[in-house]
């Protein structure tokens, strides 16, 4: 491992564990539970998954301040210094 990622440990494997929990829960366990539990489960799998893969993103970032950036507000297309 370089040295960025061996810092990012911890989102790495987090984003790993809690998405694949999600896919777990979305494909195994919701299936296998009837009506109303199964849909929240389902749904909360899904959730799981896309809360673990925004999780691997902000651990590809480069520069921590990056990491959960929601845009500098800038509208005209050009990029602020």
């Amino acid at each position: 491992m370089t040295g960025r990622m061996r810092q990012r440990k911890a989102y790495w494997l987090g984003g790993t564990a809690t998405a694949l929990v999600g896919v777990a829960l979305a494909r195994l366990v919701a299936p296998e539970l009837a009506g109303t539990f199964g849909h929240v489960a389902l749904g909360a799998g899904y959730l799981l998954v896309a809360a673990g893969l925004a999780t691997l993103a902000a651990a590809t970032r480069r520069r921590d301040a990056e990491a959960f950036r929601i845009g500098d507000g800038n509208t005209s297309g050009e990029r602020s210094p």
